[in-house]
């Protein structure tokens, strides 16, 4: 991902982070200033821990641990300070932070900290307001991110669904994947995916929740945690729409490591020895062995459940 892109998302992160920190501030009764401080900074990875895979313009997105959280309330004159650490892709940096009275610092700090954030003094009411207005761009960054990674997942899907084809069917890269979703069902994947269903969360808004924890995200940058999970989360539920168990692929490399002449008792007695925490049963081998929606699998599906009692 490009570092426009990335930076674009993070500045949604970051507006999330401000809104989580401002609903637990009580509403000032004086004047005072209202330190935004940023959530995330500018980083060149460390080489040796991958991190640099991810970064297309040499840097990646770190998340900011700031002592008591990214808003801070100082009174109008006071020039106190504030500790900061960052721990992400290999790089450890901290340090302390004044904060002071002045023009309000914007932006976000490009592999070193600054050494001074300033912030105007406002008056009670307008504190208040400026803490209520943080909170509602939270809100709406959530939904716009939401909007931008739905769109990412629309993208993704169709070459996640092939990959797990192509591991169902055992198929060579030069060989063409069948298509055992249709364009609706990828669709409705997607949506699953996304918005989750009867009204619970998502996937992808639980991960966005987690995602505003720095430590979620020490060892990799905040965009990049988020699109592995949804590319992790398409192919769960492609999966469940096929009608493949967790276990399926873990299945299928036994089978065909014991060739064509094993039965399937053969293959279960097999997976439960290598696999001895994670015992299966006939019917979760058999439909790990006849994934392909097909009348003749379905068929044969039906036959061995019948079997399994």
């Amino acid at each position: 991902m490009s570092t426009t892109a990335s930076s674009q998302l993070c500045t949604l992160l970051d507006r999330m982070r401000w809104a989580q920190t401002a609903a637990g501030q009580e509403r000032p009764t004086r004047p005072v200033r209202v330190h935004a401080l940023p959530p995330t900074m500018w980083i060149t990875p460390n080489r040796s821990v991958g991190g640099a895979k991810s970064a297309a313009d040499g840097v990646l997105p770190a998340a900011i641990t700031w002592t008591h959280g990214t808003i801070h309330l100082a009174g109008t004159d006071d020039e106190n300070t504030t500790g900061w650490q960052v721990r992400a892709a290999g790089v450890k940096q901290s340090g302390f932070i004044y904060l002071a009275p002045g023009e309000a610092t914007c932006g976000r700090p490009d592999r070193r900290m600054w050494p001074v954030h300033h912030s105007p003094v406002l008056t009670s009411r307008e504190a208040g307001q400026a803490l209520d207005e943080l909170q509602e761009d939270g809100e709406l960054a959530r939904w716009q991110m939401l909007a931008s990674l739905e769109d990412f997942a629309h993208r993704q899907v169709g070459s996640v669904a092939t990959s797990i084809f192509r591991e169902v069917a055992d198929l060579a890269d030069t060989e063409v994947a069948p298509d055992l979703l249709d364009a609706q069902q990828l669709e409705v994947v997607v949506t699953d995916v996304v918005y989750g269903r009867s009204g619970a969360d998502s996937r992808i808004l639980r991960s966005l929740d987690r995602c505003l924890d720095p430590a979620t995200t020490r060892t990799v940058d905040p965009i990049r945690y988020l699109t592995t999970q949804i590319r992790r989360d398409l192919a769960d539920q492609v999966r469940v729409a096929i009608g493949d168990p967790q276990v399926g692929s873990r299945v299928r490399r036994i089978a065909r490591a014991l060739g064509t002449g094993a039965t399937l008792e053969d293959i279960i007695d097999r997976y439960n020895q290598v696999h001895s925490s994670d015992r299966i049963s006939t019917t979760r081998a058999i439909r790990a062995l006849t994934v392909a929606p097909s009348i003749e699998s379905t068929a044969l599906r039906h036959v061995f459940e019948a079997r399994d009692v």
